[in-house]
């Protein structure tokens, strides 16, 4: 009981004052370490600029943790300093995607196939510091269809569903067909 008497209780509350500030300290640290991101990893695994199809999802052969062994999968890292990224795509069926990210996760745009038909994706993906600033007054109505969308750099992501043998020439022949590519390159 003396000892309670004699203890400093401000020593723990400012312990604890303390130890709460550096978890708050550090949480938002590990926010912003984009070192080990999906990014990171697949900007060195795979050629910058170009639609590359992954390996199949096996037990220690993935590209990335937690990825889908039922699907296949298409990577593009980019960046668009130097050029206009184009990028196509064919979403044939449900369950294929493509999906565009910036490097810290942020999704930039994304498509599902539809189940009624086929998706074409034509998109435009320009430097961030090029964005679009509005039509001047006498400019033309003929707008172009296609989606612009501005990133300086990040990944593309196709996804196809592997739906099994009889199947997985015709899905590598649509996902092969999907491209990015600099204006010019």
């Amino acid at each position: 009981m003396k000892f309670l008497r004699a203890f400093d209780w401000r020593l723990l509350l400012i312990f604890f004052l303390v130890a709460g500030i550096v978890h708050l300290v550090m949480t938002f640290l590990a926010v912003n370490d984009t070192r080990a991101s999906a990014y990171t990893r697949l900007a060195r695994s795979y050629p910058k600029n170009k639609m590359t199809i992954a390996d199949t999802i096996a037990p220690r052969q993935q590209p990335l943790p937690f990825l889908a062994p039922d699907a296949r999968y298409a990577f593009c890292p980019f960046e668009t300093r130097n050029g206009t990224m184009r990028v196509k795509a064919l979403l044939p069926d449900l369950g294929w995607t493509i999906g565009v990210y910036a490097p810290d996760g942020t999704n930039l745009y994304f498509a599902a196939a539809s189940a009624d038909r086929e998706t074409t994706i034509d998109l435009s993906i320009i430097s961030s510091e090029d964005r679009f600033q509005g039509l001047p007054p006498t400019a033309a109505v003929n707008i172009d269809p296609q989606q612009t969308i501005a990133a300086a750099k990040g990944l593309i992501v196709v996804r196809a569903p592997d739906k099994g043998e009889p199947y997985r020439a015709d899905e590598l022949v649509v996902l092969s067909k999907a491209a990015c590519k600099l204006d010019g390159a």
